[in-house]
């Protein structure tokens, strides 16, 4: 019979694709035993706990509980020399916790621990004061580092005893958990095939941006008549409230004091225009994203390769996220509200001799509400391929949608979608007729009988805060439990669907990888989830066979017989960089 045994790394820093390591290793079984392991102390103990550490993970007698398996793991496998993950069972406490309480504070180990166990917080303290840069703990003396790693094995035992019991007794919540783990494992793959980043590319970015950073500058100088730091918030509100005497639109939640950030400074630009104002949003743009291209050189390896770190449950609704760097929201050029972008995507190329495929959900969003709400005319809509949000532009802007050239009637489809969403999510009549530019009386007649032709869509929202406010949670069709805030039950519906489609989209990324690794042997991969999307590696020497795997994965992302419309995704091609990408038609 396998033993549980807790087990918890140490290492010399958290950059595990580059020169961090691991030093030292704990366990603890459910009595209460616990294993203090150094390797770098000297030769024999290193030799007897390296023994140790292949039994925990070459002789399957043991299931390993960690605390983010995935760094574990990867520090593990990088000691070892060897992959390990896809041949263990293990079990992670963060995870558990995200799954059972995903609106907590915190998920991190102590906090869990002395909330739940009592455990006190402060040996992090006491070996903290060892350490300058937070990271390598190497450093800290033995019987300090003994003690901290003697209790984090402790906590984590005792989590998995407390939680892991509750997982299994749900079939579905524990169906949830296997995927979570499956996707450890696809996800560590992931991140040790890394990102391109054209590194001379980036240079020029940074070069340009600098540029346009002091032209900002000097026209800031100009128009103030002094010397200005625009990064510093007195001098903006210096130059702003009391140079030209602008009116305070927005305050601070925190001091209350005159709020100076890029909404701030958009309804001033609407209200009070002034040239100061550009100048302003230009060099914090430019600061901005000169800052984000730095950081990206900084976490380069010698091949020019960024490894990601990616939290598979970044968020309360279990959506994934991604820092060091975050390549969730890569700035891209050409979206009207971004009034001076960075073209950051500009960076990020494929490897040499490989081609990217960015596959895309298409409109999932309008799909999942469709199914939530299972309004008949929508759902006949989209199982016969039509556009669902042509109706609503019919509806609300009648005639003139009618006789309208096919480029305006595409302008007001795109109006009408947003206004779908805002009608979903909850919004007004009047809020919305405000946004679409109708005039009140004519709003309200249109919405009347928007809201009788699709009146299980218009008040999805008020339903799933109503269910959320009485039972304070909302259930995901694959069964997740998703508190919602107790103040904010309006959110019902964006975890709902964000929800959802996290789930979707994790689900699609254990399916590809493991068609790759059995198609491709590894050679095709996949690079990094986005929201909706996964980004794809290929080598162009295969391409002649594209067609044939695209299919495959396209089958596998949308193949969710329990939604009463069908999924479907889009494909566009990367060449040269992730900015310059083509439509990719099978």
């Amino acid at each position: 019979m396998k033993k549980v045994i807790s087990y918890d790394t140490e290492t010399t820093g958290f950059a595990l694709h580059g020169e961090s390591k691991m030093f030292s290793f704990s366990t603890c079984d459910p009595g209460g035993n616990t294993k203090i392991c150094r390797l770098d102390k000297c030769k024999v103990s290193k030799i007897k706990n390296t023994k140790y550490l292949k039994k925990i993970f070459e002789t399957s007698r043991f299931i390993p509980v960690m605390h983010n398996a995935k760094f574990d793991l990867t520090a593990t496998e990088k000691y070892l020399q060897k992959h390990i993950a896809e041949d263990i069972v293990f079990h992670d406490t963060s995870i558990q916790s995200h799954l059972l309480m995903n609106d907590h504070p915190s998920h991190r180990l102590k906090e869990l621990a002395y909330e739940l166990a009592g455990i006190k917080r402060d040996d992090e303290t006491l070996v903290k004061a060892f350490v300058k840069d937070g990271s390598d703990y190497s450093k800290v003396p033995v019987d300090r580092m003994d003690a901290y790693q003697k209790l984090d094995a402790e906590r984590t035992i005792l989590l998995h005893l407390f939680f892991y019991p509750k997982i299994k007794e749900d079939k579905k919540v524990n169906e949830i958990y296997k995927e979570e783990l499956e996707l450890v494992k696809t996800t560590m793959r992931m991140e040790e095939r890394g990102i391109m980043l054209h590194r001379n590319r980036c240079k020029k970015l940074i070069d340009d941006l600098t540029t346009k950073r002091e032209n900002a500058l000097e026209k800031i100088e100009h128009l103030s008549g002094r010397r200005i730091n625009p990064d510093k918030t007195s001098h903006i509100e210096w130059l702003l409230f009391e140079k030209f005497e602008m009116p305070i639109l927005k305050r601070t939640k925190k001091t209350s004091s005159p709020s100076t950030d890029k909404e701030a400074l958009n309804l001033l630009r609407e209200t009070n225009p002034h040239p100061i104002l550009e100048e302003i949003t230009k060099f914090k743009s430019f600061s901005r994203g000169r800052t984000i291209l730095k950081s990206y050189l900084g976490l380069v390896d010698e091949n020019d390769v960024i490894h990601p770190d990616i939290n598979t449950n970044g968020a309360s609704t279990g959506r994934e996220s991604c820092k060091n760097p975050n390549l969730q929201n890569v700035e891209k050029t050409g979206v009207l509200l971004n009034r001076y972008p960075v073209p950051a995507r500009q960076a990020f190329r494929p490897r040499p001799g490989y081609v990217n495929f960015h596959i895309d959900y298409s409109g999932i969003e309008m799909r999942l509400l469709v199914h939530y709400c299972q309004e008949p005319l929508l759902v006949k809509i989209l199982n016969k391929g039509g556009d669902v949000h042509r109706p609503g532009a019919e509806i609300l802007f009648g005639d003139e949608f009618k006789n309208a050239s096919k480029k305006k009637q595409k302008t007001l489809r795109g109006a009408a979608k947003n206004a779908n969403f805002a009608i979903a999510y909850g919004a007004s009549a009047l809020k919305v007729g405000k946004t679409l530019g109708l005039d009140a009386n004519v709003a309200l007649r249109r919405f009347d009988l928007y809201y009788r032709t699709f009146p299980k869509l218009s008040f999805l929202g008020r339903a799933l805060a109503s269910e959320a406010k009485q039972q304070g949670y909302i259930k995901t069709i694959f069964g997740r439990c998703l508190r919602v805030p107790e103040n904010k039950n309006y959110v019902a519906t964006n975890y709902l669907i964000q929800g959802t489609a996290a789930e979707i989209l994790k689900r699609a990324q254990n399916r590809v990888h493991k068609y790759l690794q059995q198609a491709t042997s590894g050679e095709v991969g996949i690079l990094l989830p986005i929201h909706d999307e996964i980004i794809i590696e290929y080598p162009r020497k295969r391409l002649k066979d594209v067609d044939h795997v695209l299919k495959e994965i396209k089958a596998l992302m949308v193949a969710f017989e329990m939604f009463l419309v069908p999924l479907d995704v889009e494909i566009e091609i990367a060449t040269y960089d992730w900015e310059h990408k083509k439509r990719y038609t099978l």
